[in-house]
């Protein structure tokens, strides 16, 4: 069920389901279209976590300036979850929404029982900077069917991209001249990532997910973040950075560090 917060003039949507006791939020990357609209497949695919949680997935506020910030975007995140009487949750954030749960996790700890980080870094390299600076200038409306191309060149391994690529090339060529201006805003706010000093701020207990061929976070800048969490790891030695989609047990990985 998709459902809203209004607070401090913000508005931001989320997807709530499960009926457990405990509470799972998550926090999703960059996107160029909300994930909120695909609520049924998200509920298919986290079906053994709410089992026994009650799972919320946090979409960005719905309306943001061109200058909007990752400090920004995790003071909202963090706002609106306590708004929807969230107290204290475990979070998993994937990507950029891993650097958001890194600051909420940071400035917000009583909201955080246990951080799973998938597919995310504490600083980006300067592969990740050319990768988001190549997105940012193919983010315009001409550009549009090359922006998705890349993105998806990028995010996935080479035979996810095979199979699924010009499908999703058509899915999301639709994009609006909004959806695009906020893609462009996200993805250059993941420059502001600088948690890497503050990691041992984080108490909680920590599980760091990824791939070794992560295209966009090497496994360098995952090795770092997960020794500065002193976290949990599970490593994939093929996929890419969305190995959290192509995978059919990732989900296992996340209830075994929730048992």
């Amino acid at each position: 069920m998709i459902e809203s917060v209004n607070v401090n003039g913000m508005t931001m949507k989320y997807s709530k389901f499960g009926e457990g006791e405990k509470n799972f939020v998550i926090i999703p990357g960059v996107s160029l279209k909300s994930v909120l609209p695909n609520e049924h497949a998200i509920m298919k695919q986290y079906k053994k976590i709410a089992a026994d949680h009650t799972v919320y997935l946090f979409d960005r506020k719905e309306s943001f300036s061109d200058d909007y910030n990752l400090f920004q975007m995790a003071e909202d995140t963090a706002l609106a979850i306590k708004a929807a009487g969230i107290t204290h949750a475990d979070f998993f954030g994937t990507s950029q929404g891993g650097m958001i749960s890194q600051l909420i996790a940071i400035n917000h700890p009583d909201l955080v029982d246990r951080l799973i980080l998938g597919s995310t870094t504490s600083r980006l390299d300067d592969n990740s900077k050319s990768i988001f600076n190549r997105w940012m200038e193919l983010a315009k409306p001409e550009k549009v069917r090359d922006l998705i191309y890349q993105f998806v060149t990028d995010v996935y391994s080479d035979e996810f991209c095979e199979n699924y690529r010009d499908a999703l090339v058509s899915m999301m060529s639709d994009a609006t001249e909004e959806e695009i201006r906020r893609f462009k805003i996200m993805s250059k706010a993941c420059f502001d990532i600088s948690t890497f000093d503050d990691l041992s701020k984080i108490k909680c207990p920590c599980l760091v997910l990824g791939s070794r061929k992560d295209k966009l976070f090497g496994p360098d800048r995952q090795n770092e973040l997960a020794r500065g969490l002193n976290a949990k790891t599970f490593f994939y030695e093929g996929y890419s950075h969305g190995v959290y989609d192509e995978t059919k047990d990732f989900i296992d990985h996340l209830l075994s560090f929730l048992a």
